[in-house]
């Protein structure tokens, strides 16, 4: 899915850039009552008592694509609710950006 957002010097989009789900962060931190959780235990991990996605090599576990083709979510739809959150174009947005280069 690509989301574009237009602010009045950038245009955000997703499928382009994604790297809010790249090695920006180090995982998506889940609350013990997000449905995605029993959506996707496979995708779910507990290291220290946190429930989070792990990104291995940087990039979320649910994270398919690249540059070239394009990034989208493998769980878009049932995205747990921090993703659901994350502001397209917000301060976290642009931290992201920020951290791999664009």
């Amino acid at each position: 899915m690509t989301v574009e957002v237009s602010t009045e010097e950038v245009s955000f989009d997703c499928a382009a850039c994604g790297a809010c789900c790249r090695e920006a962060y180090h995982v998506v931190e889940l609350s013990d009552d997000d449905p995605f959780i029993k959506r996707h235990p496979n995708l779910v991990t507990a290291p220290d008592g946190r429930m989070v996605l792990e990104r291995p090599g940087g990039n979320c576990v649910a994270l398919c694509g690249d540059s070239l083709t394009g990034y989208s979510c493998t769980v878009y739809s049932s995205r747990p609710q921090s993703c659901r959150d994350f502001e397209v174009g917000g301060e976290n947005c642009l931290e992201a950006r920020k951290r791999v280069g664009l």
